[in-house]
């Protein structure tokens, strides 16, 4: 049987949510500067602070143990790894609980959905 193709970054767990997560890092550690730079009263720092809290526990944290693990389970039980659309569609809905979070016109309920998925 002919193997599919797809691209590399596709083809394991440990290649897109790195990239992501080293990405996400990239942009979000300026964005929480900003914040902790404009706020100038206690309340808006909480604010900067609460934020970047949720965004490196549960943000880039789990785009990194996500890696990792589509990496190590095939490893450990001999089963090929979760690759192609599927891998897509997670990496996806990591993406989309970052960009939920990310933007102030999107409703708690429905960023929360996003963001616990």
């Amino acid at each position: 049987m002919a193997a599919r193709r797809t691209a590399p970054i596709w083809s394991i767990g440990l290649r897109p949510f790195f990239l992501g997560a080293a990405l996400f890092a990239t942009l979000a550690v300026p964005v929480w500067l900003l914040l902790l730079l404009m706020s100038g009263d206690a309340a808006g720092l909480a604010a900067a602070r609460a934020w970047h809290t949720h965004e490196m526990i549960f943000g880039f944290l789990p785009a990194l143990i996500a890696g990792f693990l589509f990496t190590a389970i095939p490893n450990w039980t001999d089963r090929p790894p979760v690759s192609g659309g599927l891998l897509k569609a997670l990496f996806l809905l990591w993406a989309a609980g970052r960009v939920a979070m990310a933007l102030p016109m999107v409703p708690a309920f429905a960023a929360a959905l996003a963001d616990a998925s």
